[in-house]
């Protein structure tokens, strides 16, 4: 979904999509789990296929507690630097990563690209596939400082009324950044509550047709 679509939805159900890329982390991504589970919150996190050998505990637990599971790929790839048959390789093989850890054979999940960016081979075979490609409208900035994170997601949703916020969840060498994404995400919650907008996952975005049924959403999802 187009980061208008996306934006246009989230201003319409007055919601806040919480998103985060390039996990699973061993300590991070358990950590914004026991985050979200403090404020009845679900997010939707998605995985690169790389990081996932060694974390499918994790990964499962993202499934069992309710939030969306969707793919970033397999090696963090720029796909306008890398040749279309390779493009086409990493987002089969981030696919058949998740089936792994999670032991099922659903074979495709919505798609972020790297870097938000397809080249037209990709593009086209996601098309044919049927899968969503999923996009952002702020970023929380992962590598700012907090009172810019605090800014921005403020700011937007003082603006829209709807926000579908992008940060990262892999562990980081520097427990400060680990530290400021926990940060960034709890200033999220807080200003959804402060503005009165409903945490979505992105499937329940995608569900959501007229602000109305916000609630109809969320329960077919709970």
């Amino acid at each position: 979904m187009s980061r208008i679509l996306l934006k246009r939805k989230a201003v319409k159900s007055n919601s806040l999509v919480l998103t985060f890329d390039d996990g699973p982390g061993s300590r991070l991504t358990p950590a914004i789990m026991d985050l979200l589970a403090e404020h009845n919150a679900k997010a939707t996190f998605f995985l690169l296929g790389r990081r996932i050998a060694g974390r499918e505990e994790i990964v499962q637990r993202i499934a069992t507690e309710g939030h969306d599971i969707c793919s970033h790929g397999y090696d963090h790839l720029d796909y306008w630097r890398v040749s279309p048959l390779r493009t086409v390789k990493d987002i089969k093989r981030g696919w058949q990563a998740i089936d792994a850890a999670m032991e099922t054979k659903r074979g495709k999940y919505p798609f972020r690209p790297p870097n938000g960016r397809l080249n037209i081979i990709s593009l086209l075979y996601l098309l044919l596939c049927r899968v969503s490609i999923v996009y952002w409208s702020v970023d929380l900035g992962d590598t700012l400082k907090m009172e810019r994170c605090s800014e921005r997601i403020a700011l937007a949703a003082k603006r829209a009324g709807g926000v579908v916020s992008l940060a990262h969840d892999f562990d980081r060498s520097d427990k400060n950044t680990e530290k400021l994404v926990l940060e960034s995400t709890r200033i999220a919650l807080a200003t959804a509550k402060a503005n009165g907008m409903t945490v979505l996952t992105y499937s329940q975005l995608r569900s959501c047709r007229k602000s109305s049924r916000i609630n109809e959403c969320v329960g077919n999802h709970s």
